[in-house]
């Protein structure tokens, strides 16, 4: 047997003197060219031009945006909600009848837009019952007992 088979390579020490006459391989990339794994631009697709975003998506999701906070602002965040679940909903019928005349991202600004919309205007809603209810929990209260609400009236110096 010879050296090299009873050691194994990785344990024998590396002869630098002795010299590789390999040739190595070397790859040169023109800096024009991209690597042939880059996905190829997306403005080929329509002539250099890119998909228009639908009319109304930034407004919507804005407005729905929006609704959330004004929910109790006395009904503001539901006109927001309202507006907003409207002008996506019509957004959303223009995306359904041509989906590759508008842009995926502006269809789904819509879509969070009306979910925004209807989560502000059931918020809004809410709040609006729950100040129903304690106006006339109170006006009934103070209907009941009136010499109560005078004295509760005069502790607050409103009387």
């Amino acid at each position: 047997m010879s050296e090299e088979q009873e050691t194994p390579q990785e344990n024998q020490p590396i002869d630098l003197s002795k010299k590789d006459d390999a040739p190595k391989e070397t790859v040169y990339n023109s800096p024009g060219t991209p690597p042939p794994f880059q996905p190829a631009p997306p403005f080929q697709q329509y002539g250099g031009m890119a998909q228009p975003n639908l009319p109304n998506s930034t407004i919507a999701l804005i407005l729905g945006i929006l609704s959330i906070p004004a929910c109790c602002c006395y009904g503001l965040g539901l006109i927001f909600g309202i507006i907003a679940w409207v002008l996506a909903g019509s957004d959303i019928k223009k995306y359904k009848l041509d989906p590759n005349g508008f842009s995926l991202s502006s269809y789904k600004n819509t879509k969070a837009g009306k979910v925004c919309g209807i989560i502000g205007a059931i918020l809004s809603l809410l709040y609006i019952f729950c100040l129903i209810a304690a106006i006339a929990f109170f006006g009934w209260a103070a209907l009941r007992d009136p010499e109560l609400m005078k004295e509760l009236l005069k502790q607050k110096g409103l009387q």
